[in-house]
């Protein structure tokens, strides 16, 4: 029985194999097929390729040129902005300068002493200003001088005073008296009546000013 089943089963593929239902040798044709198809394929892909590259190429190229553009033109504007900039600069110069201040000693009568208080029971004097210039005065750097009613000199005094004085006009300011623990007045202000002597007179020396 065994050997019936067998010769049936060889004839049943031979029938197959005449009749073309059974191919050993597919899987090597539709592997060639698509090796076949590959190759046909891959030439084509090949050949596009490079016009797609060389397409690409020339947009890049374009970006590129105009990346440049932009560069340039914002590095023109990036200049041109310090000079813009440096006009208020220049135009606001002048008007620091019109504004410090000078210091002057050319005219001993720019600034003169109008008036000079010193009680004897007062420590200090109130001495009197006047701004003959047509600046406004701003600091006043001068020399008291103290002479006896004989006119022989007793002490001088420097002094800086920062004050403000408009053209033509006066201003006062205490300074430090002269002899306060002497019992010393000026000559035309109040003298202690027990030492009538003890009075002077003064005179004031300008070293130098400043104005705005």
């Amino acid at each position: 029985i065994i050997v019936v089943i067998l010769i049936v089963l060889v004839v049943l593929v031979a029938l197959f194999w005449a009749m073309g239902w059974i191919r050993w040798e597919q899987e090597p044709e539709s592997k060639a097929a698509t090796e076949a198809i590959s190759e046909w394929s891959s030439p084509s892909d090949q050949t596009a390729n490079p016009q797609d590259l060389e397409a690409l190429q020339q947009e890049v190229s374009q970006l590129r040129n105009e990346v440049e553009q932009l560069k340039q033109e914002n590095g023109k504007e990036n200049t041109a902005q310090p000079a813009s900039t440096a006009k208020p600069v220049s135009s606001v110069q002048p008007a620091t300068s019109t504004t410090t201040n000078s210091t002057e000693a050319n005219d001993p009568n720019a600034i003169t002493l109008t008036n000079y208080l010193h009680d004897w029971v007062q420590p200090s004097a109130t001495v009197t200003f006047k701004n003959n210039t047509d600046r406004t005065v701003t600091a006043i750097t001068g020399r008291m001088i103290y002479y006896d009613m004989d006119g022989n000199m007793l002490d001088y005094l420097d002094f800086s005073k920062s004050i403000n004085i408009e053209p033509g006009m006066v201003r006062r300011f205490l300074l430090q008296g002269y002899g306060y623990d002497n019992n010393y007045a000026y000559y035309k202000s109040k003298v202690l009546a027990t030492n009538p002597d003890r009075k002077y007179k003064v005179e004031f020396q300008l070293k130098s000013y400043k104005t705005n």
